[in-house]
This record gives structure tokens, C-alpha cells and sequence, in this order.
């Protein structure tokens, strides 16, 4: 089978690190598999050139299914240039409200969104509340979160971890993914940190900004005490599911798959908003002094890179059969 994968962005860098990822799993089960990536989605000029560009790529690979990560003007570029079986995989902000892009930015990438699935032959929704905010033709719906590469991802003593990167072993450490700060609420997670140094000065925030590199994630992970995940909306945060796979307690609101990820995991805890009650639950899981059993869960619940992989290759040859 022949894949060619549409993903918004540059080759290089970690942008959309976890629809490269998918790449190379496909292609490690067997799919034949090419990559463009979309330069633009705002410059007509340079989205007509693209298209262009595109159109010579199918002509020359012929893919028998055509995947498109993200919605919005990436998905509507597909649509409007070609007829290939096309398969969309939605993330998140390309179907949720982003009020913070302005109403009619937020809007228009929506429709757009909406709009791509009338041509669509297979959706792919990285949760299940993701998948309720489709529109319309949920008979080609299906949840498949992203999988997580289990032999990056694993368990790394504590100390150790803190060795490498250089950390005190005497801090009280919360991890933060602060790509896209608005939508993660870092303000609430400044505040939650705020208050537990009122009594604990030896709590500290750590953020993960875009600079650090996507290879070193795993090291960040296991030298922290915590996961933070305060989101105002999600898709299926992948930080969850890469704490999860080293075994990192979690304290986490009710957004996304959160819920539904860490209901099983222990020392973890699902909160409300409110800064106060987010930090009760950190001081309660960090003071345990326990690791999670996470990992166990996340093979359980069969998101694991290979087992997604073989799944979507199902529904690939189901697709392109008929």
C-alpha cells in the first residue's frame, strides 16, 4: 500500500514531531510512504505553488490513500487538489474553539475543517470528545490517538535523570508543556506554583518550550516529580501519554482523553481548574513519593506506536478496498 502523508510545516525541527513519528511507524509495519509538507496554509501565493507541487508528487508516487494531519486550510487543501482516497486525522485546535486566534480566524479554520469531511473517505479523531465535535457523516469516525513509541519512552531512575540534566535533587519539580501557553493556561500553572512555594519553597515549575529537543523529552520526564496538564481544551495530549509511558505521576483537568487516559494509572489525580485544588492534588501526589504504574495501563489500553500503526493500516486497506 502507498501513503502519501500531508503534514503542515517544515521537515525539519520538531514540528509535528508526532505525525513524523506516525510516519516512520507505517513505514516500519510495511506502508509505502512519502511526505509532503505544506509550506503555507496562509500565503495564497505560496499555497498555489504548492499546489502545483502537489499535484506532481501524486502524479509521480500514485498513493493509493492520501492522509492528511490536521484540519483546517491543510485538509481543505487536499480536498481542492485532488481526488485520491483521502483520510484526515484531527488533532484538536483544527476542530475546538481557539478563541485566542480572534473570532474570525478561529471561525473560518472550523469551517474549513467541517468542510473537508464532505470529501473525506475515513476521519481519524485523536479522542473520543474530539470525535463528538464532527458535524456530520460520523459512519467514517473513528478514534485513534497518536501511539507512543515505548522504547524512547521509558522508565529512567529519578536521580539519575536529574544527574544528566543537571537539577537539584532537592527540588520539588513540575513539569509543563508551555507550547501554545494560552490554550495550556500558563498563568494557572504559575499560579498553582505560587501557591505550593508559599509553603514549600522547594517547588519549581519546569517548562518545556520549543527549543528543547524532541529526543531529550523522555530524560525531562523522568527527572521530574509531576505532570501539570491545565488546558483550557485538548485533543489527546501527547505529554500525558509520554508520562504515562515513563511511569510520571500526573495531576491533570478533565480536557481532552485526560480523564479517560489516567482513570486506572495510580498516583495520579483528575482536578478542576481552580489553581487552589490543582495544587492540593500536586502536593498530595508529589508527597506520596511514588511512581505510576502508567506504563502497564498505556500497553493495556493499546497505544503503543506499532499496535496504532497496524490499526490504521486496517482501516487503510478497508478504505482503499472499497
Amino acid at each position: 500500500m502507498k501513503v502519501l502523508t500531508v503534514i503542515p510545516g517544515s521537515s525539519e525541527g520538531s514540528s509535528m514531531i508526532f505525525a513524523k513519528r506516525q510516519v516512520l511507524s507505517l513505514i516500519k509495519e510495511g506502508v509505502e510512504s512519502r511526505v509532503f509538507f505544506l509550506s503555507s496554509r496562509t500565503s495564497l501565493t505560496i499555497l498555489y505553488k504548492e499546489s502545483l507541487r502537489f499535484r506532481k508528487q501524486i502524479k509521480e508516487f500514485n498513493p493509493d490513500i492520501i492522509h492528511c494531519h490536521y484540519g483546517t486550510m491543510t485538509s481543505f487543501f487536499c480536498v481542492v487538489n485532488t481526488n485520491k482516497k483521502l483520510v484526515i486525522t484531527f488533532h484538536g485546535s483544527d476542530i475546538n474553539k481557539t478563541p485566542f486566534d480572534g473570532f474570525f480566524k478561529d471561525l473560518f479554520g472550523r469551517i474549513l475543517s467541517q468542510l473537508s469531511i464532505l470529501k473525506a473517505k475515513g476521519i481519524f479523531c485523536v479522542s473520543e470528545s474530539l470525535s463528538k465535535k464532527v458535524w456530520w457523516r460520523n459512519e467514517i469516525v473513528r478514534v485513534v490517538p497518536i501511539g507512543i513509541n515505548i522504547d524512547m519512552f521509558i522508565p529512567i531512575d529519578r536521580n539519575e535523570a536529574r544527574k544528566r540534566l543537571g537539577w537539584s535533587n532537592d527540588k520539588k519539580i513540575v513539569l509543563f508543556n508551555s507550547n501554545n501557553p494560552i490554550v495550556k493556561r500558563l498563568d494557572i500553572a504559575k499560579n498553582v506554583i505560587e501557591i505550593l512555594q508559599k509553603n514549600n519553597p522547594d517547588y519549581m515549575l519546569y517548562l518545556l518550550e520549543g527549543e528543547i529537543s524532541p529526543d531529550t523529552i523522555p530524560l525531562y520526564i523522568n527527572a521530574s516529580d509531576c505532570l501539570l496538564i491545565c488546558s483550557d481544551n485538548e485533543g489527546s495530549p501527547m505529554m500525558v501519554k509520554e508520562a504515562m509511558a515513563c511511569n510520571l505521576p500526573i495531576v491533570g483537568v478533565d480536557v481532552g482523553d485526560v480523564k479517560e487516559r489516567i482513570l486506572e494509572v495510580s498516583n495520579c489525580i483528575v482536578s478542576t481548574q481552580n489553581a487552589i485544588d490543582l495544587s492540593i492534588a500536586i502536593e498530595k501526589v508529589i508527597q506520596k513519593n511514588e511512581r505510576t504504574n502508567g506504563r502497564d495501563v498505556l500497553i493495556k489500553q493499546e497505544l503503543t506506536e506499532n499496535i496504532i500503526a497496524n490499526k490504521i493500516i486496517t482501516i487503510f486497506e478497508n478504505i482503499y478496498k472499497g
